[in-house]
């Protein structure tokens, strides 16, 4: 097996070590820090060693660890290897006679270890053990010990009956919910969070089963641990706290697919050939229903403020609809029906439309100005249509009306949500509407920086740290702000920790490194925003706000907001059809001729990444058919990067390739890779249908 780089070299000094525990780590630098130090005091005054295994973090674990605690025996993976595989590498090495796997998101008490010593020396019969675990909240942690999960009880927890009836011996078996937390009694697995055994238990069975990435291979160990004659014990004698997946929990909806394909895998190892085939279609029935469910729930979380917006927008027309018809005395339902639906569909796809233009939606959600600008860009386009269309002009006044409604009640809850956010100082609410930012840089200018920030806008950003060019500066600080990640681990630190906002600093960042990660990013939901040491490193137009005298200048992409992106492809579709069916002899005509001489051709995007579109290398008129194919399909837009045939030539940025884009039509004035670079930064910086159209006027004229 591939052991990584062991920072301190394993030596075998024929020291007696009583305990060796194992942790493994992935981005979760400050619990894992914690973690040490509870561990280095809970094993004080026992022969013990501590190996800890890192699955190739980017947010500074590493050199925490070298710093920190340099007697912990590291084994620095350049990939991540998954839970088994990484403390399969420890167990390689423990000398201990009782083995520890622990989370690094856990935090030991001070007698564990000593409790649970006693509690082997008095229980002879006992392979493994796990004390008391509790949520971070101070609630016992349920998981901390349950049954091997049969197919059915499986099923029952993935539907969610273990947590309806948790008292029930059929439906809460999985967790053994129905007994005494307080008491001492055997059971089936334990969680792999605290899992403390003997050596030669683990002797005996082996090494955790690696194809199980993450998730059940603790229950598939301790099922080994059971069929191989072992005992395992609840011990609720000392208790840890678990801080639940931190490392993974980012993302619900990729936990739940994670654990229950991990389930899905136990059952097909351990039950496939002993159960009746519809259990794996429970599992499967399951995993989907839960899945969704978590889906579903997510995105509520997310888009709730524009869901919200387009109830209130719903609300008000209906409201004034129906007020309109009653004071008309003459009330047809199917009249009011018919015309309110045809107002209201119109209404609130302009509404949305609107939104994304103004991008409250993914970004601004809580700003009146921008509601404000949506509603009067929707309402202006619907009062316009009423003109166009008598049968809808006795509609004007509802619908000038339910503009004013809809600008009052949408603006009042952003107004209430403002106003409790600043009565509360709660760190649910600092997390939420506090930007979380991370600045780009680690030097004198960057510490003038941090002293600007911190006293004139402490209110409205969370600063979660600094990005160095270095990975020798990653562990250190500034002005009390310490050194996350290095660049080049940026968009993977951003993805881990919910960045919102990223500020450059561009004395010493050369204006490709920056362009370079955020096309790595392309989150609408991330702000990228540059205090630059010359302005004209800028292109386009930039709005500007001021910190007292630090200038931010935003730099987002035109190319990646989602209402361009929209319209671009919208474009795309619209005229590639309507050139196919306008001109549709003569491309039929194209496509009988030279059929035998179309074949596939792969060219490559941003990061070299292989594209496969029609071609032919015989006749314009056929080339000309075979793209306009390749645009409906998707692969290739009429404005965009540069066809690239070999990985060097892919384009400097990420976006999609085209028939002709502004570089294309500025061959004869691109000398150096600088000034192509400059094309495309301009062309993702300024994008826009007006801007297509111009190109592609050029292109023709060509």
């Amino acid at each position: 097996m591939n052991q990584g780089i062991l920072t301190k070299p394993f030596v075998n000094d024929g020291q007696e070590i009583t305990i060796s525990v194992i942790i493994v780590n992935y981005n979760v630098r400050e619990f894992l820090e914690q973690c040490l130090n509870s561990v280095e005091r809970a094993l004080k005054d026992i022969p013990s060693e501590i190996i800890v295994i890192d699955n190739a973090s980017v947010d500074g674990s590493v050199p925490m660890i070298r710093k920190r605690f340099p007697e912990v025996t590291l084994i620095e993976n350049k990939e991540n290897k998954g839970f088994s595989a990484a403390n399969n590498q420890g167990l390689e090495i423990a000398r201990g006679k009782f083995i520890v796997l622990l989370n690094p998101d856990t935090v030991v008490q001070e007698d564990t270890f000593v409790k649970l010593l006693e509690f082997f020396e008095k229980t002879p019969d006992a392979s493994a053990a796990t004390c008391k675990i509790l949520n971070p909240d101070g609630t016992f942690s349920v998981d901390c010990r349950h049954s091997i999960p049969t197919p059915l009880t499986a099923f029952w927890k993935v539907i969610g009956l273990s947590r309806l009836f948790p008292k029930s011996k059929i439906f809460g078996r999985y967790n053994l919910t129905y007994l005494d937390e307080n008491d001492i009694y055997p059971v089936e697995a334990i969680s792999g969070s605290f899992m403390m055994m003997r050596s030669e238990i683990v002797k005996k069975v082996g090494k955790l089963d690696e194809d199980f990435f993450m998730y059940c291979e603790d229950i598939d160990y301790c099922h080994r641990i059971n069929k191989a004659g072992g005992k395992i014990y609840y011990v609720p004698d000392s208790q840890i706290i678990h801080y639940k997946g931190e490392s993974t929990k980012k993302n619900n909806l990729d936990y739940v697919i994670t654990f229950n394909r991990s389930l899905y895998q136990f059952y097909k190892k351990h039950y496939q050939k002993k159960y009746v085939y519809p259990f794996k279609w429970l599992i499967f029935l399951g995993t989907v229903l839960r899945g969704l469910f978590i889906f579903i729930k997510n995105n509520l979380e997310l888009y709730y403020p524009v869901l919200l917006d387009l109830t209130l927008l719903n609300v008000v027309l209906f409201g004034m609809f129906w007020l309109r018809y009653t004071l008309k005395g003459s009330f047809h339902l199917g009249d009011f029906f018919s015309h309110y639906i045809v107002i209201n569909g119109i209404t609130t796809v302009a509404y949305f439309l609107s939104a994304l233009f103004f991008e409250s939606v993914n970004r601004d959600r809580l700003s009146v100005i921008k509601i404000v600008k949506a509603n009067i860009t929707a309402f202006t386009f619907v009062s316009a249509l009423t003109f166009f269309f008598n049968q809808f002009a006795f509609s004007r006044l509802v619908v000038i009306v339910s503009a004013v409604g809809s600008v009052l009640l949408m603006s009042l809850w952003r107004i209430i949500l403002r106003a409790r956010r600043r009565k509360t100082t709660s760190a649910l609410s600092r997390d939420y509407f506090l930007k979380r930012t991370v600045i780009v840089g680690y030097d004198k200018e960057t510490k003038q920086l941090l002293n600007k920030l911190q006293s004139y806008v402490a209110s409205s950003i969370k600063i979660l740290g600094l990005v160095a060019l270095n990975a020798q500066d990653v562990g250190k600080a500034l002005n009390g702000i310490p050194v996350v990640t290095q660049l080049e681990n940026l968009p993977e630190y951003i993805r881990l920790n919910r960045v919102d906002l990223v500020i450059f600093t561009t004395h010493n960042l050369s204006f490709e490194a920056i362009l370079n990660t955020m096309s790595q990013v392309q989150n609408p939901h991330v702000e990228f925003k540059t205090v630059p040491s010359h302005l004209e490193f800028m292109i386009g137009k930039s709005t500007i706000e001021r910190l007292d005298t630090v200038p931010l200048i935003d730099i987002e992409f035109a190319y990646g907001k989602p209402f361009n992106k929209m319209v671009k492809r919208m474009f795309d579709l619209l005229l590639s059809f309507f050139l196919l069916v306008l001109l549709f002899p003569y491309h039929l005509w194209n496509l009988i001729v030279g059929a035998r001489s179309i074949e596939h051709k792969t060219i490559f995007k941003y990061g070299q990444k292989p594209i496969s579109i029609l071609w032919t290398q015989k006749g314009k008129g056929l080339s000309f058919t075979l793209h306009l194919l390749n645009i409906l399909r998707g692969d290739l837009s009429f404005v965009g990067a540069p066809l690239a045939e070999k990985p060097e030539d892919a384009p400097m940025f990420d976006y999609k390739p085209g028939l002709t884009g502004l570089v294309q039509i500025n061959r004869d004035k691109i000398t150096s890779s600088e000034i192509y670079e400059s094309f495309e930064a301009h062309y993702l910086k300024n994008q826009s249908l007006l801007l297509d159209v111009e190109i592609l006027v050029q292109a023709i004229f060509q």
